[in-house]
């Protein structure tokens, strides 16, 4: 079901983006610098698919990028609760084994 569902999304996606790239290929100037209206700055000559594409590629990087760092107090909290998670195991295992060895072993014994 996953690959089928990946194929019905990236397919056409991939066919977006080439069919973007063939139509788009003539060369636009790109400036590094915003201040300087002539060519003295950094500058160069790109596709402008390229440049579509670069700017989506950052966008998404930014993105995740502020997505990770705005789940940091999640993922502390999820590793806390993990470690008393894992030391509250530990305790019912040793009052578990505590509560075993006090128990009768024999009940003929008693009679």
């Amino acid at each position: 079901m996953k690959s089928a569902f990946r194929i019905l999304v990236f397919v056409p996606l991939a066919l977006i983006i080439l069919f973007f790239a063939m139509a788009n290929r003539s060369p636009v100037h790109v400036s590094l610098d915003p201040f300087v209206t002539d060519s003295s700055g950094p500058a160069f000559d790109l596709p402008l698919y390229i440049v579509v594409l670069i700017a989506m590629a950052l966008g998404v990087i930014a993105g995740g990028f502020s997505t990770w760092i705005s789940h940091l107090p999640v993922r502390r909290a999820a590793r806390v609760a993990r470690t008393e998670a894992k030391k509250t195991r530990a305790e019912i295992e040793k009052l578990r084994h505590q509560a075993l060895a006090n128990l009768p072993q024999d009940k003929e014994a008693k009679n």
